[in-house]
């Protein structure tokens, strides 16, 4: 049976009661492997109109932060508002459902839980077994199921990147995905002429700009022929850094066309020094030239993607009562420091595109340079609507069906440049992504791919990371066995992806700076809240 018989079917299963005061619907839009390079935060060279428009009438955040800069832990921990280390889901794998360890509610299934029909489909959790295919037995209501995902015919490992040309934009996953949203939209509307008031939680995922970077060709005419797109202007490993921090951007070298520039493949993996600083490891200025272009493009396509959902909403007469959420699961690489992908605990890849749009409240357009993050969105938006927002979780108890380890960023909509958070928590485990040996340190124990965790904290002047030896059955860390420590002056007013290029941490004149961080990071995230 198809979506739009089944949604029409099962609402009239339900008993209705007037509800007067209706709660607001969540347009809940993730975008992956998207950076804040978008004309809103002042990229005039990125075609991304859609979003541009929606952030006139949004709250837009600044320095919003992911916690782990890969898709799986950072989804994870988005979606039930609790810490990498409380969920226990660091990288991408089977054995890493954050099921498998907490007791863990995640935000679609709350809104489910407190009345809402809550609907998904594209990448909101991380597809497959790391999410127990997309948590469908907790997180969505019926008349959503099964769960959508488009069927792709692409090859996903031949080229890192495709321009199609005459393709429709529903040729290509995200184009079925929006055309999904549309009919989805239409069904919600026809039921609720027919009696169905509960409001609606609707999440929307979107596949690019992840790689393969494929597009239709129309995406593609909108940049320059690739010999004019520029490249960064740091392109060599920061200065001072440690190796642990360095990741090989495997996922790059999976694509057969990446792969074969190399003629040593296994020397640029393994090697440190040939890794990070060999001239046969780095991608040839023209071909980064061309991945730049391909991600741009792609960055075009969502944003046209983007744009037809919302305006479906407004045509289906939702505009005025439903909040409106885009974010990136974290950012990306794009040959700054020589690096390509995520997998760092750098600026670059731990800092995200967020927009918040609330009606009545958000419609001049506001912005806020407060230090907010990803997990922060579920206590946040469960406020806004007007549903019981989750407690904090208590310390050392994984047994809470619902609480929450962020902060609602509510307040921020009153006062945006109000005293916020002191610092953004990241983190990132090693080997995982990295090298596989750290020369001058023992071999990492090959049975566990977090033997090693940098965490990182973002505060007002500062970028601060350590690395640290970890246990990841117990989830803690060892402070006294230090793998790499980094410190980046963010003193001065930061240009975007042009940042994190000197480690200071080793200088003596910031000795006292390093000492007062380290405090500060290993105090944790309760440390920092909003007072």
């Amino acid at each position: 049976m198809s979506f739009l018989a089944v949604c029409i079917v099962l609402t009239f299963q339900v008993s209705y009661a007037d509800n007067p005061l209706r709660q607001k619907n969540v347009l809940f839009i993730a975008v992956d492997d998207l950076r804040p390079e978008l004309g809103v935060y002042g990229y005039s060279h990125i075609h991304s109109p859609n979003i541009d428009e929606l952030a006139s009438k949004s709250m837009v955040f600044e320095r919003a932060y992911c916690q782990v800069g890969v898709c799986s832990p950072s989804r994870a921990s988005l979606l039930t508002g609790r810490r990498p280390d409380t969920n226990h889901v660091w990288k991408i794998a089977n054995d890493e459902y954050l099921r498998m360890y907490t007791n863990a509610t995640t935000i679609p299934q709350y809104f489910k839980d407190n009345g809402y029909i809550s609907i998904g489909m594209g990448k909101i959790f991380h597809p497959g077994p790391p999410s127990g295919n997309d948590d469908v037995a907790y997180s969505w209501s019926p008349e959503g199921l099964p769960y959508y995902h488009p069927y792709d015919i692409l090859d996903q490992k031949n080229a890192s990147w495709h321009s199609y040309e005459g393709f429709n934009d529903n040729q290509l996953e995200d184009g079925k995905i929006a055309d999904r949203a549309l009919s989805v939209l239409e069904a919600l509307k026809n039921n609720q002429t027919k009696g169905d008031n509960r409001p609606f939680f609707l999440a929307v995922g979107f596949h690019r700009p992840h790689l393969p970077f494929n597009a239709p060709s129309r995406y593609f005419d909108l940049y320059p022929p690739a010999d004019q797109i520029t490249l960064p202007e740091n392109s060599d490993a920061p200065e001072g850094m440690p190796d642990i921090a360095w990741t090989t951007w495997g996922e790059m070298k999976g694509y057969a066309d990446i792969h074969n520039i190399f003629a040593n493949h296994t020397e640029c993996s393994t090697d440190a020094d040939e890794s990070i600083s060999g001239k046969q490891c780095r991608i040839p200025d023209s071909i980064a030239r061309e991945l730049r272009r391909a991600y741009y493009s792609c960055i075009s396509y969502t944003d046209a993607q983007i744009g037809k959902v919302v305006k479906q909403l407004e045509a289906q007469g939702f505009a005025n009562d439903t909040v409106i959420v885009i974010w990136g699961d974290h950012g990306w690489q794009l040959g700054e420091h020589n690096e390509w992908c995520k997998h760092t605990n750098f600026e670059d890849v731990v800092h995200v595109p967020f927009l918040l749009h609330v009606p009545g409240i958000t419609d001049k357009g506001m912005r806020t340079k407060a230090l907010v993050e990803l997990i922060d969105i579920f206590p946040s938006l469960t406020e806004l609507v007007g549903i019981e927002t989750p407690p904090l979780c208590p310390e050392g108890k994984q047994n809470v069906l619902a609480c929450v380890e962020g902060s609602s960023f509510v307040p921020l909509l009153h006062t945006p440049d109000q005293e916020w958070k002191k610092a953004a928590f990241s983190q990132y485990p090693r080997p995982t992504g990295g090298l596989p040996h750290i020369p001058g340190h023992p071999p990492f124990n090959r049975s566990e791919y977090e033997s090693v965790m940098g965490y990182t904290m973002r505060v007002e002047n500062y970028r601060f990371t350590e690395w640290y030896g970890f246990d990841h059955n117990t989830a803690q860390p060892n402070w006294n066995d230090i793998w790499g420590t980094e410190l980046y002056n963010h003193t001065h007013n930061v240009i975007f992806f042009n940042d994190d290029n000197v480690n200071l941490a080793l200088k003596t004149e910031m000795t006292i700076v390093v000492e007062d961080l380290r405090k500060t990071l290993q105090a944790g995230w309760r440390a920092a809240m909003p007072e």
